[in-house]
Protein backbone atom coordinates (compact mmCIF):
# COMPACT_ATOMS: atom_id res chain seq x y z
CA UNK A 1 0.00 0.00 0.00
CA UNK A 2 1.29 3.58 -0.65
CA UNK A 3 1.11 5.89 1.59
CA UNK A 4 -2.37 7.47 1.75
CA UNK A 5 -3.32 10.93 0.24
CA UNK A 6 -6.45 12.74 -1.00
CA UNK A 7 -6.58 12.97 -4.62
CA UNK A 8 -6.67 16.47 -6.05
CA UNK A 9 -7.04 16.93 -9.62
CA UNK A 10 -8.51 18.94 -12.35
CA UNK A 11 -11.17 16.34 -13.15
CA UNK A 12 -13.29 18.22 -10.64
CA UNK A 13 -13.93 21.01 -13.24
CA UNK A 14 -16.76 18.41 -14.71
CA UNK A 15 -18.38 18.60 -11.60
CA UNK A 16 -18.57 22.57 -11.64
CA UNK A 17 -19.47 22.66 -15.15
CA UNK A 18 -21.35 19.40 -16.48
CA UNK A 19 -22.49 17.55 -13.60
CA UNK A 20 -25.54 19.33 -12.28
CA UNK A 21 -26.70 18.02 -15.31
CA UNK A 22 -26.98 15.00 -13.87
CA UNK A 23 -29.40 15.31 -11.07
CA UNK A 24 -31.24 12.44 -11.69
CA UNK A 25 -29.05 10.43 -14.50
CA UNK A 26 -32.76 10.21 -16.23
CA UNK A 27 -32.92 12.83 -18.18
CA UNK A 28 -30.94 15.37 -20.92
CA UNK A 29 -32.40 18.73 -21.69
CA UNK A 30 -29.87 19.75 -24.35
CA UNK A 31 -32.07 23.39 -24.80
CA UNK A 32 -30.53 24.36 -20.56
CA UNK A 33 -27.50 24.55 -22.83
CA UNK A 34 -26.63 27.26 -25.99
CA UNK A 35 -26.28 24.90 -28.88
CA UNK A 36 -22.91 25.43 -30.14
CA UNK A 37 -24.38 24.53 -33.67
CA UNK A 38 -26.21 27.87 -33.51
CA UNK A 39 -23.31 29.79 -33.22
CA UNK A 40 -22.25 29.00 -36.75
CA UNK A 41 -18.49 28.35 -37.46
CA UNK A 42 -17.05 31.47 -37.07
CA UNK A 43 -18.50 32.45 -33.79
CA UNK A 44 -18.39 29.19 -32.48
CA UNK A 45 -15.69 28.67 -29.22
CA UNK A 46 -14.10 24.92 -30.13
CA UNK A 47 -13.31 24.80 -26.56
CA UNK A 48 -16.75 24.93 -25.73
CA UNK A 49 -17.87 22.53 -28.33
CA UNK A 50 -15.67 20.30 -27.08
CA UNK A 51 -16.75 20.45 -23.80
CA UNK A 52 -20.30 20.20 -24.25
CA UNK A 53 -19.06 16.37 -26.41
CA UNK A 54 -17.72 15.17 -23.40
CA UNK A 55 -20.74 16.39 -21.53
CA UNK A 56 -22.93 14.55 -23.21
CA UNK A 57 -20.32 11.49 -23.09
CA UNK A 58 -21.01 11.89 -18.93
CA UNK A 59 -24.87 11.65 -19.28
CA UNK A 60 -24.21 8.66 -21.40
CA UNK A 61 -22.00 6.70 -19.38
CA UNK A 62 -23.33 7.81 -16.26
CA UNK A 63 -27.19 6.64 -17.48
CA UNK A 64 -26.36 3.29 -19.07
CA UNK A 65 -24.03 2.60 -15.23
CA UNK A 66 -27.18 3.27 -13.75
CA UNK A 67 -29.38 0.80 -15.95
CA UNK A 68 -26.79 -1.98 -15.41
CA UNK A 69 -26.47 -1.49 -11.76
CA UNK A 70 -29.50 -3.66 -10.67
CA UNK A 71 -28.84 -6.20 -13.60
CA UNK A 72 -25.60 -7.19 -11.92
CA UNK A 73 -26.60 -7.05 -8.68
CA UNK A 74 -24.75 -3.86 -7.94
CA UNK A 75 -27.93 -2.52 -6.13
CA UNK A 76 -31.70 -4.32 -6.19
CA UNK A 77 -33.22 -5.31 -9.00
CA UNK A 78 -36.99 -4.72 -8.47
CA UNK A 79 -39.27 -7.17 -9.94
CA UNK A 80 -38.70 -8.54 -13.85
CA UNK A 81 -35.80 -8.37 -16.03
CA UNK A 82 -38.10 -6.56 -18.54
CA UNK A 83 -39.12 -4.08 -15.82
CA UNK A 84 -35.33 -2.90 -16.42
CA UNK A 85 -35.07 -3.38 -20.38
CA UNK A 86 -37.90 -1.80 -22.22
CA UNK A 87 -38.62 -0.71 -25.73
CA UNK A 88 -37.81 3.06 -24.95
CA UNK A 89 -35.04 2.12 -22.16
CA UNK A 90 -32.02 2.72 -24.57
CA UNK A 91 -33.54 6.32 -26.06
CA UNK A 92 -31.48 8.40 -24.37
CA UNK A 93 -27.86 6.90 -24.67
CA UNK A 94 -28.94 6.48 -28.54
CA UNK A 95 -29.85 9.88 -28.67
CA UNK A 96 -26.90 10.99 -26.62
CA UNK A 97 -24.34 9.22 -28.77
CA UNK A 98 -25.70 10.83 -32.05
CA UNK A 99 -25.80 14.56 -30.40
CA UNK A 100 -21.84 13.58 -29.89
CA UNK A 101 -21.69 12.80 -33.63
CA UNK A 102 -23.39 15.96 -34.11
CA UNK A 103 -21.12 18.41 -32.12
CA UNK A 104 -17.99 16.65 -33.49
CA UNK A 105 -19.15 16.94 -36.93
CA UNK A 106 -18.68 20.42 -36.17
CA UNK A 107 -16.12 21.08 -34.64
CA UNK A 108 -14.18 19.25 -37.09
CA UNK A 109 -13.99 21.68 -39.30
CA UNK A 110 -13.48 24.38 -37.25
CA UNK A 111 -10.48 22.43 -35.87
CA UNK A 112 -8.93 21.82 -39.11
CA UNK A 113 -9.22 25.66 -40.16
CA UNK A 114 -7.91 27.08 -37.14
CA UNK A 115 -5.10 24.40 -36.31
CA UNK A 116 -6.76 22.68 -33.64
CA UNK A 117 -5.89 18.85 -33.98
CA UNK A 118 -6.18 18.31 -30.37
CA UNK A 119 -9.26 19.37 -30.03
CA UNK A 120 -10.63 17.03 -32.58
CA UNK A 121 -8.49 13.95 -30.90
CA UNK A 122 -10.23 14.57 -28.15
CA UNK A 123 -13.93 14.53 -29.63
CA UNK A 124 -12.90 10.98 -31.78
CA UNK A 125 -11.73 9.43 -28.57
CA UNK A 126 -15.17 10.15 -27.09
CA UNK A 127 -16.93 9.38 -29.62
CA UNK A 128 -15.11 6.43 -30.16
CA UNK A 129 -16.18 5.46 -26.73
CA UNK A 130 -19.50 6.12 -26.61
CA UNK A 131 -19.95 4.08 -29.66
CA UNK A 132 -18.76 1.36 -28.76
CA UNK A 133 -20.53 1.14 -25.11
CA UNK A 134 -23.81 1.79 -27.42
CA UNK A 135 -22.88 -1.68 -29.69
CA UNK A 136 -21.91 -3.20 -26.24
CA UNK A 137 -25.23 -2.73 -25.14
CA UNK A 138 -27.35 -3.05 -28.35
CA UNK A 139 -25.37 -4.64 -30.46
CA UNK A 140 -26.32 -2.60 -32.93
CA UNK A 141 -26.28 1.15 -33.96
CA UNK A 142 -26.53 3.52 -37.11
CA UNK A 143 -22.58 4.29 -37.96
CA UNK A 144 -21.44 4.85 -41.60
CA UNK A 145 -24.99 6.63 -42.49
CA UNK A 146 -25.51 8.48 -39.06
CA UNK A 147 -25.79 12.43 -38.88
CA UNK A 148 -25.50 12.71 -42.53
CA UNK A 149 -28.77 14.66 -44.26
CA UNK A 150 -28.00 12.55 -47.36
CA UNK A 151 -29.26 9.68 -45.69
CA UNK A 152 -32.21 10.46 -43.13
CA UNK A 153 -33.08 7.19 -42.33
CA UNK A 154 -29.54 5.57 -41.77
CA UNK A 155 -29.12 1.25 -41.72
CA UNK A 156 -27.85 0.08 -38.55
CA UNK A 157 -24.40 -1.10 -39.06
CA UNK A 158 -23.21 -4.70 -36.92
CA UNK A 159 -21.49 -4.31 -34.24
CA UNK A 160 -18.40 -5.64 -34.80
CA UNK A 161 -17.97 -3.54 -38.04
CA UNK A 162 -18.63 -0.88 -35.70
CA UNK A 163 -15.92 -1.89 -33.19
CA UNK A 164 -13.24 -1.75 -36.14
CA UNK A 165 -14.38 1.61 -37.25
CA UNK A 166 -13.43 2.24 -33.79
CA UNK A 167 -10.15 0.93 -33.54
CA UNK A 168 -9.34 3.33 -36.68
CA UNK A 169 -11.56 6.53 -35.43
CA UNK A 170 -8.46 5.98 -32.41
CA UNK A 171 -5.54 5.17 -34.32
CA UNK A 172 -6.48 8.73 -36.04
CA UNK A 173 -7.05 10.55 -32.91
CA UNK A 174 -3.88 9.66 -31.31
CA UNK A 175 -2.20 11.22 -34.46
CA UNK A 176 -4.20 14.31 -34.06
CA UNK A 177 -3.42 14.61 -30.29
CA UNK A 178 0.40 14.15 -31.39
CA UNK A 179 0.04 16.84 -33.51
CA UNK A 180 0.29 20.69 -31.99
CA UNK A 181 -2.46 22.89 -31.64
CA UNK A 182 -2.37 26.56 -31.82
CA UNK A 183 -3.90 27.46 -29.04
CA UNK A 184 -4.27 25.33 -25.69
CA UNK A 185 -6.54 22.84 -25.26
CA UNK A 186 -8.66 23.06 -23.07
CA UNK A 187 -11.14 20.17 -21.63
CA UNK A 188 -13.07 19.61 -18.82
CA UNK A 189 -11.47 15.87 -17.88
CA UNK A 190 -7.71 16.30 -18.25
CA UNK A 191 -7.45 19.49 -18.49
CA UNK A 192 -5.90 20.25 -21.44
CA UNK A 193 -2.99 17.33 -21.03
CA UNK A 194 -3.01 15.85 -24.77
CA UNK A 195 -0.79 12.72 -23.25
CA UNK A 196 -3.86 11.68 -20.68
CA UNK A 197 -5.55 11.57 -23.90
CA UNK A 198 -3.40 9.19 -26.08
CA UNK A 199 -3.34 7.06 -23.01
CA UNK A 200 -6.91 7.13 -22.84
CA UNK A 201 -6.75 6.03 -26.47
CA UNK A 202 -4.98 3.20 -26.09
CA UNK A 203 -6.52 1.79 -22.90
CA UNK A 204 -10.16 1.93 -24.86
CA UNK A 205 -8.05 -0.09 -27.77
CA UNK A 206 -6.82 -2.54 -24.83
CA UNK A 207 -10.26 -2.81 -23.07
CA UNK A 208 -11.86 -3.69 -26.90
CA UNK A 209 -9.14 -6.53 -27.47
CA UNK A 210 -10.08 -8.18 -23.83
CA UNK A 211 -13.88 -7.09 -24.46
CA UNK A 212 -13.89 -8.92 -27.78
CA UNK A 213 -11.17 -12.24 -26.67
CA UNK A 214 -13.85 -14.89 -28.02
CA UNK A 215 -13.76 -13.81 -31.38
CA UNK A 216 -9.64 -12.43 -30.91
CA UNK A 217 -8.05 -12.78 -34.24
CA UNK A 218 -3.67 -12.97 -33.83
CA UNK A 219 -3.40 -9.96 -34.95
CA UNK A 220 -6.01 -8.74 -31.92
CA UNK A 221 -3.63 -10.06 -29.56
CA UNK A 222 -0.47 -8.98 -30.97
CA UNK A 223 -1.88 -5.57 -30.91
CA UNK A 224 -2.70 -5.94 -27.31
CA UNK A 225 0.71 -7.01 -26.78
CA UNK A 226 2.34 -3.80 -28.43
CA UNK A 227 0.51 -1.55 -26.37
CA UNK A 228 1.21 -3.12 -23.44
CA UNK A 229 4.88 -3.10 -24.13
CA UNK A 230 4.86 0.75 -24.82
CA UNK A 231 3.72 1.46 -21.70
CA UNK A 232 1.51 4.50 -23.23
CA UNK A 233 -1.82 3.15 -21.25
CA UNK A 234 -3.76 4.11 -18.06
CA UNK A 235 -1.66 2.37 -15.64
CA UNK A 236 -1.32 4.77 -13.00
CA UNK A 237 -4.64 6.54 -11.07
CA UNK A 238 -2.49 10.15 -12.67
CA UNK A 239 -4.26 8.93 -15.40
CA UNK A 240 -7.54 7.43 -14.52
CA UNK A 241 -10.60 8.93 -16.64
CA UNK A 242 -12.83 9.82 -14.16
CA UNK A 243 -14.99 12.75 -12.84
CA UNK A 244 -14.76 13.69 -9.60
CA UNK A 245 -18.17 15.28 -7.58
CA UNK A 246 -18.22 18.34 -5.65
CA UNK A 247 -20.19 18.99 -2.04
CA UNK A 248 -22.33 22.28 -3.87
CA UNK A 249 -26.10 22.16 -3.46
CA UNK A 250 -27.47 24.55 -5.96
CA UNK A 251 -26.71 26.82 -9.13
CA UNK A 252 -25.00 24.09 -9.85
CA UNK A 253 -25.81 21.03 -7.40
CA UNK A 254 -22.62 19.12 -8.36
CA UNK A 255 -23.24 16.42 -5.95
CA UNK A 256 -22.71 12.55 -6.72
CA UNK A 257 -26.28 11.18 -8.02
CA UNK A 258 -26.03 8.36 -5.04
CA UNK A 259 -25.74 11.03 -2.49
CA UNK A 260 -28.59 13.16 -3.89
CA UNK A 261 -30.66 9.91 -4.13
CA UNK A 262 -29.85 8.80 -0.16
CA UNK A 263 -28.51 11.92 1.74
CA UNK A 264 -29.96 15.24 0.42
CA UNK A 265 -32.86 17.07 1.89
CA UNK A 266 -36.16 16.10 0.87
CA UNK A 267 -35.25 12.65 -0.12
CA UNK A 268 -35.97 9.31 1.67
CA UNK A 269 -32.81 7.55 2.35
CA UNK A 270 -34.71 3.88 1.18
CA UNK A 271 -35.65 4.89 -1.92
CA UNK A 272 -32.44 2.43 -3.35
CA UNK A 273 -32.15 -0.98 -1.69
CA UNK A 274 -28.67 -2.47 -1.80
CA UNK A 275 -28.55 -5.87 -3.20
CA UNK A 276 -28.24 -8.63 -0.73
CA UNK A 277 -25.81 -10.51 -3.00
CA UNK A 278 -23.42 -7.98 -2.95
CA UNK A 279 -23.12 -7.24 0.01
CA UNK A 280 -22.85 -10.95 0.90
CA UNK A 281 -19.82 -10.86 -1.41
CA UNK A 282 -17.89 -8.41 0.60
CA UNK A 283 -19.15 -10.02 4.09
CA UNK A 284 -19.25 -13.31 3.75
CA UNK A 285 -17.07 -15.09 1.53
CA UNK A 286 -13.49 -14.68 2.36
CA UNK A 287 -11.95 -15.08 6.36
CA UNK A 288 -12.65 -11.65 7.23
CA UNK A 289 -15.06 -8.92 5.80
CA UNK A 290 -13.64 -6.99 2.82
CA UNK A 291 -12.23 -3.29 4.11
CA UNK A 292 -14.48 -2.02 1.24
CA UNK A 293 -17.68 -2.93 2.88
CA UNK A 294 -18.03 0.35 5.16
CA UNK A 295 -17.01 2.15 2.78
CA UNK A 296 -19.20 0.88 -0.18
CA UNK A 297 -22.21 0.23 2.58
CA UNK A 298 -23.78 2.50 5.75
CA UNK A 299 -25.76 0.68 7.89
CA UNK A 300 -28.79 3.02 9.24
CA UNK A 301 -29.99 0.76 11.99
CA UNK A 302 -27.93 -1.77 12.98
CA UNK A 303 -31.19 -3.50 14.51
CA UNK A 304 -32.63 -6.51 12.92
CA UNK A 305 -35.37 -5.57 11.26
CA UNK A 306 -38.97 -6.55 11.93
CA UNK A 307 -39.99 -10.69 10.80
CA UNK A 308 -42.61 -9.23 9.05
CA UNK A 309 -40.28 -7.25 6.87
CA UNK A 310 -39.20 -10.63 5.28
CA UNK A 311 -41.53 -13.26 6.16
CA UNK A 312 -42.35 -13.39 2.38
CA UNK A 313 -39.23 -14.56 1.53
CA UNK A 314 -39.65 -18.48 -0.10
CA UNK A 315 -37.42 -21.32 -0.79
CA UNK A 316 -35.95 -19.15 -3.85
CA UNK A 317 -34.56 -16.64 -1.44
CA UNK A 318 -30.77 -16.80 -0.85
CA UNK A 319 -30.77 -14.81 1.85
CA UNK A 320 -33.54 -12.84 2.83
CA UNK A 321 -31.28 -10.65 5.64
CA UNK A 322 -28.19 -11.15 5.58
CA UNK A 323 -27.75 -10.14 9.43
CA UNK A 324 -25.78 -7.59 11.07
CA UNK A 325 -27.37 -4.70 10.51
CA UNK A 326 -27.44 -5.44 6.61
CA UNK A 327 -31.09 -4.92 5.44
CA UNK A 328 -31.04 -5.28 1.31
CA UNK A 329 -32.81 -7.47 -0.52
CA UNK A 330 -32.53 -10.27 -2.66
CA UNK A 331 -32.00 -9.86 -6.60
CA UNK A 332 -35.81 -9.33 -7.52
CA UNK A 333 -37.71 -9.32 -4.76
CA UNK A 334 -40.64 -7.34 -5.68
CA UNK A 335 -41.98 -7.06 -1.96
CA UNK A 336 -44.27 -3.50 -1.45
CA UNK A 337 -41.90 -1.08 0.30
CA UNK A 338 -42.30 -0.63 3.84
CA UNK A 339 -41.95 2.84 5.24
CA UNK A 340 -38.65 1.95 6.63
CA UNK A 341 -36.14 4.39 4.18
CA UNK A 342 -34.22 4.92 7.33
CA UNK A 343 -33.56 1.52 8.62
CA UNK A 344 -32.21 0.22 5.35
CA UNK A 345 -28.37 0.32 4.47
CA UNK A 346 -27.30 3.12 1.75
CA UNK A 347 -24.51 3.55 -0.56
CA UNK A 348 -21.09 4.97 1.98
CA UNK A 349 -18.67 7.10 1.07
CA UNK A 350 -17.54 5.57 -1.89
CA UNK A 351 -17.89 6.00 -5.08
CA UNK A 352 -21.01 8.13 -3.56
CA UNK A 353 -19.65 10.57 -1.45
CA UNK A 354 -21.91 9.66 1.60
CA UNK A 355 -21.28 8.32 5.04
CA UNK A 356 -18.30 6.18 6.57
CA UNK A 357 -19.65 3.22 8.16
CA UNK A 358 -17.72 3.61 11.61
CA UNK A 359 -19.76 1.63 14.00
CA UNK A 360 -18.26 -1.94 15.01
CA UNK A 361 -20.25 -5.56 14.33
CA UNK A 362 -23.47 -5.36 15.72
CA UNK A 363 -22.45 -8.15 18.34
CA UNK A 364 -20.03 -5.44 19.14
CA UNK A 365 -22.13 -2.59 19.34
CA UNK A 366 -24.75 -4.56 21.42
CA UNK A 367 -22.21 -5.78 24.07
CA UNK A 368 -21.07 -1.80 24.08
CA UNK A 369 -24.88 -0.75 24.89
CA UNK A 370 -24.65 -3.81 27.74
CA UNK A 371 -21.95 -2.19 29.46
CA UNK A 372 -23.40 1.43 29.54
CA UNK A 373 -26.77 -0.12 30.74
CA UNK A 374 -27.61 1.80 33.65
CA UNK A 375 -30.75 0.20 35.64
CA UNK A 376 -33.18 3.45 36.46
CA UNK A 377 -35.79 2.03 39.59
CA UNK A 378 -37.81 5.21 39.12
CA UNK A 379 -38.14 4.61 35.49
CA UNK A 380 -40.80 2.68 33.91
CA UNK A 381 -40.07 -1.44 32.83
CA UNK A 382 -38.50 -3.96 34.26
CA UNK A 383 -34.61 -4.36 34.21
CA UNK A 384 -35.09 -6.11 31.16
CA UNK A 385 -37.59 -4.35 29.10
CA UNK A 386 -34.94 -1.25 30.15
CA UNK A 387 -31.95 -2.89 29.13
CA UNK A 388 -33.46 -4.03 25.92
CA UNK A 389 -34.88 -0.48 25.02
CA UNK A 390 -31.17 1.07 25.99
CA UNK A 391 -29.80 -1.51 23.29
CA UNK A 392 -32.13 -0.61 20.21
CA UNK A 393 -31.37 2.77 20.81
CA UNK A 394 -28.19 2.27 20.27
CA UNK A 395 -28.17 0.23 17.63
CA UNK A 396 -30.42 2.63 16.17
CA UNK A 397 -28.12 5.42 16.92
CA UNK A 398 -25.00 4.23 16.99
CA UNK A 399 -24.98 5.32 12.89
CA UNK A 400 -27.45 8.55 12.35
CA UNK A 401 -29.55 8.38 9.38
CA UNK A 402 -28.10 9.56 6.23
CA UNK A 403 -29.68 13.01 6.27
CA UNK A 404 -28.33 13.47 9.85
CA UNK A 405 -25.04 11.79 9.27
CA UNK A 406 -21.47 13.20 8.85
CA UNK A 407 -20.56 12.42 5.14
CA UNK A 408 -18.61 13.86 2.56
CA UNK A 409 -21.23 15.87 1.30
CA UNK A 410 -21.93 14.29 -2.63
CA UNK A 411 -18.13 14.86 -2.77
CA UNK A 412 -17.63 11.06 -4.62
CA UNK A 413 -16.11 9.70 -7.92
CA UNK A 414 -17.62 8.53 -11.40
CA UNK A 415 -14.87 5.77 -12.92
CA UNK A 416 -15.02 5.96 -16.12
CA UNK A 417 -11.61 3.91 -16.68
CA UNK A 418 -9.34 3.21 -13.84
CA UNK A 419 -5.82 1.55 -13.54
CA UNK A 420 -7.22 -0.49 -11.39
CA UNK A 421 -10.00 -1.60 -14.54
CA UNK A 422 -7.25 -1.87 -16.65
CA UNK A 423 -5.01 -4.11 -14.63
CA UNK A 424 -7.98 -6.84 -14.14
CA UNK A 425 -8.40 -6.49 -17.51
CA UNK A 426 -5.06 -7.37 -18.29
CA UNK A 427 -5.24 -10.21 -15.88
CA UNK A 428 -7.66 -11.96 -17.68
CA UNK A 429 -5.60 -11.29 -20.92
CA UNK A 430 -2.51 -13.02 -19.82
CA UNK A 431 -4.86 -16.15 -18.77
CA UNK A 432 -4.16 -18.79 -21.69
CA UNK A 433 -7.09 -19.02 -24.21
CA UNK A 434 -9.67 -19.90 -23.61
CA UNK A 435 -10.02 -18.19 -20.12
CA UNK A 436 -7.26 -15.19 -22.01
CA UNK A 437 -6.08 -14.62 -24.46
CA UNK A 438 -2.59 -16.00 -24.08
CA UNK A 439 -1.24 -12.26 -23.90
CA UNK A 440 1.92 -10.92 -22.26
CA UNK A 441 1.96 -10.34 -19.11
CA UNK A 442 1.85 -12.05 -15.57
CA UNK A 443 -1.83 -12.58 -14.60
CA UNK A 444 -0.88 -12.91 -10.86
CA UNK A 445 0.87 -9.75 -10.83
CA UNK A 446 -1.46 -7.74 -12.03
CA UNK A 447 -4.30 -8.83 -10.59
CA UNK A 448 -2.46 -8.24 -7.02
CA UNK A 449 -2.09 -4.65 -8.67
CA UNK A 450 -5.55 -4.36 -9.75
CA UNK A 451 -6.58 -5.14 -5.84
CA UNK A 452 -3.92 -2.42 -4.31
CA UNK A 453 -5.08 0.24 -6.82
CA UNK A 454 -8.64 -0.86 -5.78
CA UNK A 455 -8.21 -0.09 -1.60
CA UNK A 456 -5.85 2.97 -3.00
CA UNK A 457 -8.44 4.44 -4.96
CA UNK A 458 -11.55 3.90 -2.38
CA UNK A 459 -9.05 5.38 0.58
CA UNK A 460 -8.12 8.79 -1.88
CA UNK A 461 -11.78 9.45 -2.60
CA UNK A 462 -12.99 9.16 0.72
CA UNK A 463 -10.02 10.62 3.14
CA UNK A 464 -10.63 8.24 5.08
CA UNK A 465 -7.38 5.57 5.37
CA UNK A 466 -7.69 1.39 5.65
CA UNK A 467 -5.96 -0.47 8.10
CA UNK A 468 -3.33 -1.70 5.85
CA UNK A 469 -3.00 -5.28 8.25
CA UNK A 470 -6.48 -6.23 6.85
CA UNK A 471 -5.64 -4.77 3.02
CA UNK A 472 -2.61 -7.08 2.78
CA UNK A 473 -4.65 -9.92 5.00
CA UNK A 474 -6.93 -10.04 2.13
CA UNK A 475 -5.15 -9.64 -0.98
CA UNK A 476 -2.68 -12.28 0.47
CA UNK A 477 -5.94 -14.63 1.02
CA UNK A 478 -6.81 -13.92 -2.51
CA UNK A 479 -3.48 -14.74 -3.67
CA UNK A 480 -3.15 -18.04 -2.06
CA UNK A 481 -6.63 -18.89 -3.59
CA UNK A 482 -5.43 -17.74 -7.29
CA UNK A 483 -2.13 -19.66 -7.61
CA UNK A 484 -3.30 -22.75 -6.26
CA UNK A 485 -6.39 -22.68 -8.49
CA UNK A 486 -6.42 -24.15 -12.08
CA UNK A 487 -6.83 -21.41 -15.00
CA UNK A 488 -10.90 -21.33 -15.41
CA UNK A 489 -10.42 -21.07 -11.36
CA UNK A 490 -7.70 -18.04 -11.85
CA UNK A 491 -10.25 -16.65 -14.68
CA UNK A 492 -13.30 -16.27 -11.80
CA UNK A 493 -11.05 -15.01 -9.16
CA UNK A 494 -9.94 -12.00 -11.74
CA UNK A 495 -13.77 -11.59 -12.52
CA UNK A 496 -14.86 -11.85 -9.22
CA UNK A 497 -11.97 -9.34 -8.20
CA UNK A 498 -12.38 -7.11 -10.80
CA UNK A 499 -16.49 -6.86 -10.28
CA UNK A 500 -16.23 -5.55 -6.57
CA UNK A 501 -14.04 -3.37 -7.65
CA UNK A 502 -16.12 -1.84 -10.57
CA UNK A 503 -18.92 -0.64 -7.82
CA UNK A 504 -19.91 3.21 -9.24
CA UNK A 505 -19.13 1.52 -12.52
CA UNK A 506 -21.66 -1.00 -14.16
CA UNK A 507 -20.83 -0.97 -17.44
CA UNK A 508 -17.49 -3.03 -16.65
CA UNK A 509 -19.47 -5.29 -14.52
CA UNK A 510 -22.08 -5.90 -17.06
CA UNK A 511 -19.59 -6.91 -20.38
CA UNK A 512 -17.19 -9.00 -17.85
CA UNK A 513 -20.78 -11.12 -16.70
CA UNK A 514 -21.49 -11.21 -20.43
CA UNK A 515 -17.63 -12.09 -21.63
CA UNK A 516 -16.52 -14.79 -18.67
CA UNK A 517 -20.00 -15.89 -16.74
CA UNK A 518 -18.65 -14.63 -13.54
CA UNK A 519 -19.10 -13.91 -10.36
CA UNK A 520 -21.05 -16.39 -9.57
CA UNK A 521 -24.77 -14.58 -8.96
CA UNK A 522 -28.05 -15.38 -7.11
CA UNK A 523 -30.45 -16.37 -9.61
CA UNK A 524 -33.83 -14.58 -9.95
CA UNK A 525 -35.86 -14.96 -6.52
CA UNK A 526 -39.26 -14.65 -8.86
CA UNK A 527 -40.56 -17.58 -11.41
CA UNK A 528 -41.48 -14.78 -13.87
CA UNK A 529 -38.63 -13.08 -13.47
CA UNK A 530 -37.37 -13.58 -16.97
CA UNK A 531 -34.23 -14.04 -18.87
CA UNK A 532 -31.10 -12.17 -18.47
CA UNK A 533 -30.82 -9.54 -21.18
CA UNK A 534 -27.95 -10.17 -23.23
CA UNK A 535 -28.44 -7.51 -25.25
CA UNK A 536 -31.10 -4.03 -25.04
CA UNK A 537 -33.73 -3.22 -27.07
CA UNK A 538 -33.68 -0.86 -30.37
CA UNK A 539 -34.85 1.96 -28.79
CA UNK A 540 -38.50 3.06 -29.83
CA UNK A 541 -37.54 6.27 -30.75
CA UNK A 542 -35.23 5.15 -33.40
CA UNK A 543 -37.88 2.34 -34.44
CA UNK A 544 -40.53 4.93 -34.59
CA UNK A 545 -39.01 7.67 -36.78
CA UNK A 546 -36.45 5.46 -38.98
CA UNK A 547 -38.52 4.59 -42.45
CA UNK A 548 -36.01 2.20 -42.64
CA UNK A 549 -36.83 0.17 -39.74
CA UNK A 550 -40.48 -1.72 -39.21
CA UNK A 551 -40.95 -1.54 -35.14
CA UNK A 552 -42.66 -5.22 -35.89
CA UNK A 553 -39.84 -7.31 -37.40
CA UNK A 554 -36.97 -5.43 -36.94
CA UNK A 555 -37.10 -5.02 -33.15
CA UNK A 556 -34.80 -7.50 -31.28
CA UNK A 557 -34.96 -10.13 -28.65
CA UNK A 558 -33.34 -9.05 -24.93
CA UNK A 559 -31.84 -13.05 -25.56
CA UNK A 560 -29.54 -11.84 -28.83
CA UNK A 561 -26.39 -11.67 -27.84
CA UNK A 562 -23.71 -9.01 -28.95
CA UNK A 563 -21.04 -9.76 -31.84
CA UNK A 564 -18.47 -10.18 -29.08
CA UNK A 565 -20.93 -12.92 -26.78
CA UNK A 566 -20.53 -15.89 -28.32
CA UNK A 567 -21.28 -17.70 -24.87
CA UNK A 568 -24.20 -20.21 -24.68
CA UNK A 569 -28.18 -19.29 -24.55
CA UNK A 570 -28.95 -19.01 -20.47
CA UNK A 571 -24.97 -19.31 -19.96
CA UNK A 572 -26.22 -16.42 -17.79
CA UNK A 573 -29.00 -15.60 -15.38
Amino acid sequence: MKTYKRITTSCVLLGLMVMTLFNSCETLNLELQEDPNELGEGSANPSYVLNSIQGTFGFQHFGLAAIAEPLVRHNHLFGTYANSAGTSTMNQAWQQTYAITTNLNFLQPIAEERGLPQHLGVGQVIEAFAYVTLVDFIGTAAYSEAVNSEYPNPKLDDGVDIYTAMYDQLDEAIANLSKENSIALEDIYYNGDASKWIKLANTLKLRMYVQSKLVATPAMVASLNAIVASGNFISDPADDFQVLFGTNETNPDNRHPYFQNQYAQGTNAGNVFQSNDFMNLLLNTKSAPDPRTPYYFYRQDLNDPPAEDYDHCTASFWYCYLGGGYDGRDHGDDEGIENDGEQRVAYGIYPGGGAYDSAGTQAEETAFANSTFVYDPSASGTEDEQRAAHVKNHLSTVNPSTRNSSNNGGAGVGPFVTASFVHFLLAEAALPAPQGMGASGNSATLLQKGMELSFEKVEDVSGIPMVESEVTSYINEVMAEFNAADNEGKLEIIAREFYIACFGNSIEAYNLYRRTGYPTLQPHVLSSGGAFPRSFFLPSSELNTNQNLDPDTDQKKLTDQVFWDTNPAGFID
